[in-house]
């Protein structure tokens, strides 16, 4: 019988079991005992609205085209552009045209709203030089949360990041709030606590070049209760897709919140398709800007924000409660659920449901980065990253197949990220997780759980012959289920 490797490891007494048929799958015999909440159908698609909260953002409307030009550059070579936004929706036949400077690296599009962005129509990324494409990612950023509806559609020449973030970091230095607002901070690897006082510059947008070095996610955002016809009933701080994202290939999906549903498509063909939940107050690192390989955890009480002294050159270390205030204003408004509006939109609150909670990753849909290129061309296999508190793999699909090789696929974990681990997984029945190769040698596939793991679905990372197996590898420190149907290749 050929073969392929499965190994099962424990914290506790490591167990290694071969004999995972490579085309055999660890199929579940009996159902989760885990309700499901059946994903909301609009009623209405929310009416285009694209507010622009400075002078500097300019948006044009034709008919059903929104083109939106303008910004605040930052840094040199290839800046960064800022645009600033009070209210950023757009129904199902509309479309936004982001147009940009060809040297252009990063469209940062700030949404400071009480409500989260509904997005349901084509989203637009070009160059204003007809001879010179751009290849600038997006970047939407809405504290109070954001909604793909089923009719999104992308056309966009790179990576598309959509974060609730209330402030996102730069060269691991200037964080750029929500506001617009930019201030230095102290990371406590910089070693700087304790320190009254340091000579810097006051920091402005100049001082933001490259990606993002880190997220800023806060669990008590400035926003108030939330009624949106796209959206079921999630915590404040959520990202939902119910549509269709695909990217370029090579490119990047990457979601990132206090919590993180995939109802429709995620796709990124040979790329990499990121979703990233964290509860609480914590800034997301990134020591390689736009790599979850070097993530790291810090909680945002232990940032010292360096603020400006009026009418000093240098600044003074406020204390590290301080960075809560600064980006949420000293509200304390604790409204953390979005609802559903009352008049003849459809309600869950009396069905039974999966509980949405902050950090966890719920993917009910399909999550693909297969290398689809034809054979003549190269290309490099896929990679998915999901990392959350909890992750729930309830019928979804995760692919990242390829021709020469399979690609990588981190659920729960990864070995290279200490202190971000999800305690919950699940894999339900009917989700199929690959990362096959047709020609060539199989993926990985990683699953990781500090607590609990209860896996009922299929995975697989077979090769072209059982020499060229793949592996699927599953971490768990503590509760391990696993059921299967008899003739699955286990032994």
């Amino acid at each position: 019988m050929t073969c392929k490797l499965f190994y099962l490891l424990l914290a506790i007494a490591p167990l290694w079991i071969p004999g995972l048929h490579k085309a055999a799958t660890a199929q579940a015999s009996a159902e989760i005992s885990l309700p499901i909440t059946p994903a909301i159908e609009p009623t209405a698609s929310t009416p285009t609205s694209i507010q622009p909260a400075t002078s500097a953002t300019t948006v044009i409307q034709q008919a059903n085209q929104f083109t939106i030009t303008g910004g605040q550059s930052s840094g040199n070579p290839a800046p960064n552009l800022i645009h600033q936004f009070q209210q950023f929706d757009l129904k199902s036949t509309d479309e936004a045209n982001f147009v940009v400077n060809p040297d252009v690296a990063n469209v940062i599009s700030l949404i400071n709203s009480a409500q989260p962005s509904s997005i349901d129509g084509l989203l637009k990324l070009t160059s204003n030089d007809p001879d010179l494409a751009s290849s600038a990612n997006l970047f939407l950023v809405n504290p109070a949360g954001i909604i793909f509806g089923e009719n999104i559609s992308l056309n966009l020449p790179a990576d598309l990041t959509a974060t609730t973030a209330s402030a996102l970091l730069f060269d691991n230095t200037y964080l750029l709030s929500i506001d617009g607002n930019v201030s230095e901070i102290a990371l406590p690897t910089n070693e700087v606590s304790g320190v009254s006082s340091i000579n810097v510059s006051s920091p402005t947008l100049n001082n933001l070049t490259g990606e993002p070095t880190g997220y800023l996610l806060l669990s008590t955002p400035n926003s108030s209760a939330i009624s949106d016809p796209l959206a079921a009933t999630l915590p404040t701080g959520s990202i939902e897709n119910q549509g269709n994202l695909q990217v370029a290939p090579h490119a990047a999906i990457n979601l990132v919140g206090q919590y993180v549903q995939n109802d429709g498509n995620l796709i990124a063909p040979s790329g990499i398709v990121n979703l990233v939940a964290k509860s609480g107050d914590n800034l997301l690192h990134l020591s390689q800007p736009g790599s979850l390989i070097s993530l790291d955890v810090i909680p945002a009480d232990t940032l010292e924000v360096l603020s400006p002294v009026a009418g000093n050159s240098s600044t003074a270390a406020l204390p590290s409660t301080a960075i809560a205030q600064l980006l949420t204003g000293g509200e304390e408004e604790s409204a953390t659920k979005i609802v559903n509006n009352p008049d003849g939109s459809q309600t869950l609150a009396s069905a039974p449901s999966l509980t949405p909670r902050p950090g966890t990753v719920l993917v009910r849909g399909e999550v693909d980065v297969s290398n689809n290129m034809p054979t003549n061309q190269t290309s490099s296999p896929g990679t998915v990253n999901i990392l959350g508190d909890q992750i729930n793999l309830i019928g979804g699909d995760i692919n990242a197949n390829g021709v020469d090789q399979g690609g990588t696929i981190f659920i729960g974990g990864m070995p290279v990220i200490d202190n971000f681990r999800a305690a919950y997984v699940v894999v339900g029945r009917g989700s199929e997780i690959t990362a096959n190769a047709s020609k060539g040698t199989g993926g990985t596939i990683h699953i990781w759980a500090d607590d609990t793991l209860k896996f009922y679905g299929s995975a697989t990372a077979t090769g072209v012959d059982s020499a060229r197996d793949g592996s699927v590898i599953i971490n768990t420190d503590n509760v391990l289920d696993i059921r299967q149907q008899e003739d699955t290749g286990f032994r």
